[in-house]
């Protein structure tokens, strides 16, 4: 009976040190995997983040005199430059008049005035109680725009 039982411990150390390798593989496997799920994600929100920075908003606009008054508000992060405002018919889409702006640098939290000037403006002015959107574009290419009806 002495023969019989270290033969027997002999066959369960093999399958233990299998069960033990097998084990330690697959908690590789699973950190490892873990790890570069992080890592990615990670790096994807630092890509979102550098995108989102920029944001502008337009607080108000007011016609007068010909020219078309627009108050941006800059909402993000980081200093943004205006490039072009524009004036559009909300009901049928077509650009009415449009302005390119240089020199005008929101700071984060600035407001600033962009103007569409009366020789911009179409001939016959705005007409009352019809509705029109403008369009605020920075160089970076973002947008922000304000639909009104006009009342006088």
């Amino acid at each position: 009976m002495q023969l019989y039982l270290p033969m027997r411990r002999q066959a369960v150390s093999p399958v233990i040190a299998t069960l033990l390798l097998i084990v330690i593989a697959v908690a590789a496997a699973v950190l490892a995997y873990i790890w570069i799920i992080g890592y990615q994600g990670t790096l994807t929100q630092q890509a979102s983040a550098q995108q989102l920075q920029e944001r502008i908003k337009i607080e108000a606009v007011n016609y007068s005199n010909g020219n078309l008054d627009v108050y941006v508000r800059n909402i993000g992060d980081v200093a943004v430059d205006i490039s072009a405002v524009y004036l559009i018919d909300a009901s049928s889409g077509t650009v009415i008049a449009n302005q390119s702006v240089t020199d005008v640098t929101l700071t984060p939290g600035g407001v600033n005035r962009v103007q569409i000037l009366a020789s911009n403006m179409p001939s016959a002015g705005l007409q009352s109680g019809k509705t029109y959107t403008v369009k605020v574009v920075t160089t970076k290419g973002t947008e922000a725009t304000y639909t009104w009806t006009y009342r006088t």
